[in-house]
């Protein structure tokens, strides 16, 4: 993604975590006088050596971003949600990767020389899946014909 995109906003580290907040004059002070220890956006979490955007990161930065991307297939998108290792060829490099499905931002998984692994928060996945039409009203779902 450009660097441009993370214009206007300042960032708080605070342990295992990176906070994005919007670039306000005399927000380091005020932090600093008030001793925050969380503000803002959940950008980053440090998972061991590695950095890895958070989802809420992810989807605020969706328009941008463009490289180490999966996009996956229909066929794909129920085993990632319940947690498999997807393998196969994806075009990324090796770590954490942005998936999207049908365009949309789904979250983070890590991949690697076993495949892909779905890092999505557990209450996200359960809101993705509880949000979804039961096999068979998939396709009036889509069209909005689904009745009430």
């Amino acid at each position: 993604m450009p660097f441009s995109t993370l214009q206007g906003l300042q960032f708080l580290a605070r342990g295992k975590t990176v906070w994005a907040m919007a670039d306000l004059a005399g927000i380091q002070e005020t932090l600093a006088l008030l001793k925050v220890e969380a503000a803002g956006l959940p950008f980053l979490r440090r998972r061991g050596e590695q950095w890895k955007p958070t989802t809420a990161a992810l989807f605020f930065l969706e328009d941008a971003i463009a490289k180490n991307v999966v996009e996956l297939t229909a066929e794909h998108l129920d085993p990632f949600l319940r947690g498999e290792v997807l393998s196969g060829s994806f075009p990324v490099e090796g770590g954490y990767v942005a998936v999207r499905y049908e365009g949309r931002m789904l979250g983070c998984a890590l991949h690697g020389k076993g495949g892909l692994r779905s890092q999505l928060p557990r209450a996200w996945v359960d809101a993705l899946v509880g949000g979804r039409p039961e096999r068979g009203e998939e396709e009036e779902w889509r069209s909005g014909r689904r009745a009430t």
